[in-house]
């Protein structure tokens, strides 16, 4: 990669989009891979029944730390720095829902 183009990616909101984006595309490509007969909103509504909703997020959140070192070893820190702030944003999300689930 180019020092140039490293530059223009190295930014806190390209690390903040990778980070959100990423784990909602492991998601869906779980669900396309394994599941795609049932239509999206009636497995979103049935993982919540069943209480797997969060809980399935939350591995899904895991593919941010491949995000997080494919930043840090090209030296992105600011993209780095967004893709674990995301991860937080997820953390909290989850932890919101626990709370309220009660």
């Amino acid at each position: 990669m180019g020092e140039a183009r490293r530059k223009k990616q190295n930014t806190l909101g390209m690390g903040l989009a990778t980070g959100i984006i990423l784990p909602l595309a492991i998601f869906v490509i779980f669900y396309l891979s394994r599941y795609s007969r049932i239509p999206f909103f009636s497995f979103v509504s049935q993982l919540a029944e069943m209480n797997m909703l969060v809980k399935l997020f939350s591995l899904c959140g895991f593919a941010n730390l491949l995000a997080f070192f494919f930043f840090y070893r090209r030296q992105m820190d600011q993209a780095a720095k967004g893709v674990v702030a995301a991860t937080f944003l997820y953390a909290f999300a989850v932890l919101l829902s626990r709370i309220i689930e009660f």
